[in-house]
């Protein structure tokens, strides 16, 4: 089966790569296929090894492919990073037809564009319109058409350094796929699990990755601040890797299965077996010191969240309180220790939700960003052009994906 519209997210992350094929219909995305793979050649959000990463992309990228039936051309791609800084700035022109045309919104917001000082090695990703004043009056969202002398506009520019996003869109084009649009990732994540009414009041998503902390706030409808921290979930790791004298991928089971991010959540008589670098037997350690760990960490993050927001100006405008994304925030007592450390606002795990199809298998916060992405693409009709059904292996694969498609969502619907 080819998809006449389809859409695909990518979400290159630091631990894991993430694809997201799907399909829009009656106002919901439907899941077609999904790859998700360990990362390779990644740190921090920035590539480090081109082969390593190009392979793992590839292999993500072909996951998706089998199980949905399709081959991609094209993909929204996510980008994060210590790189990635962000300013509101502000433009002006005056209307000399005395009212406003399309043409002016686009000289307006180039205004915008053109107040931003970036070095050499830095490009604008995004130009974000928050909102528009004619005359004056302020909190305009659409002014075409309207009578006045003098247009202005406030902008989120994001911006980036060339190079690394430049290292990222190569490695995905040698896969075969092309970067149809670069996209931040706090704006992806965003667009899957935060609310409308939220960004009204005042809302601060914060997406914890592998390699990264990527914060977004939003305020009266518009993004007013975006950031990527660079300390994450692969830090909470290398601290058990450390202390517990395990390898990196004992120690991340380890934390999956048994961590938690406050210590008053575990009793001191609970244990559970860590195997050691050099032995095969495991030994018993209490599950308690596992928190002790992992809380001082992520208490880090989130003052590093705070301290970011405070340096901007923006924390005061996060009335709606928090909303949590990403592998990190599903620790057992991760939002009670990010309200105790944001001053006691509310928070929540915010998960992809509205889907249709394979939805099962994305309605978890590690899938927000692919799933944002995907939504994003299909939102501004970025279609990736059907190619031959494909890159078939062997009939076995076609069946299994037939069978993913097809039967398992109707047995699950059954069996509810």
């Amino acid at each position: 089966m080819v998809t006449e519209h389809y859409v695909a997210g990518l979400d290159v992350g630091t631990t894991k790569i993430r694809t997201v094929i799907a399909s829009p219909e009656e106002g919901k995305l439907r899941i077609l296929g999904v790859g998700l793979v360990p990362a390779a050649g990644l740190a921090r959000g920035i590539v480090v090894d081109r082969e390593q990463a190009t392979a793992a992309i590839k292999e993500s990228v072909h996951r998706a492919e089998r199980m949905a039936g399709l081959q991609i051309s094209g993909a929204y791609v996510g980008i994060s990073g210590a790189h990635i800084a962000c300013r509101n700035v502000t433009g002006r022109i005056h209307l000399p037809g005395g009212e406003v045309t399309p043409a002016d919104v686009e000289k307006v917001i180039q205004s915008a564009r053109d107040n931003i000082r970036t070095t050499p090695e830095q490009e604008i990703i995004h130009a974000l319109v928050r909102d528009f004043a004619v005359d004056g009056e302020p909190e305009i969202k659409r002014p075409v058409g309207m009578r006045g002398s003098r247009l202005d506009v406030e902008v989120h520019i994001v911006i980036g350094v060339g190079s690394i996003i430049g290292n990222l869109q190569d490695c995905v084009r040698e896969t075969g796929v092309q970067v149809l649009k670069d996209v931040l990732e706090p704006l992806a994540t965003a667009s899957a699990v935060i609310k409308e009414a939220e960004r009204d009041l005042g809302v601060m998503l914060v997406d914890i990755g592998g390699g990264t902390t990527d914060v977004a706030v939003f305020h009266e409808g518009s993004i007013c601040h975006t950031a990527s921290l660079p300390v994450a979930g692969h830090h909470v790791t290398r601290d058990l890797a450390q202390i517990l004298r395990c390898s990196p991928e004992h120690a991340e089971t380890v934390k999956r299965r048994f961590g938690a991010a406050l210590t008053d959540l575990v009793t001191t008589e609970e244990l559970v077996p860590v195997v050691e670098v050099g032995t095969e037997t495991p030994r018993m350690v209490p599950r308690r010191l596992l928190a002790e760990i992992i809380q001082p960490r992520m208490e880090e993050i989130f003052s590093m969240v705070r301290e970011n927001l405070q340096s901007a100006g923006v924390y005061e405008a996060v009335r709606g309180g928090v909303v949590m994304s990403g592998g990190g925030s599903q620790l057992a007592g991760c939002e009670r220790l990010a309200s105790v450390v944001l001053d006691d606002l509310p928070v929540r795990v915010g998960a992809p939700h509205g889907l249709a199809g394979l939805s099962d298998s994305v309605q978890t916060p590690i899938f927000a960003t692919a799933v944002g992405l995907a939504l994003l693409a299909a939102q501004e009709g970025a279609w990736a052009a059907p190619g031959q059904p494909g890159r078939w292996e062997s009939v076995v694969e076609m069946a299994t994906a037939w069978w993913h498609r097809t039967v398992s969502p109707w047995f699950r619907k059954r069996s509810r």
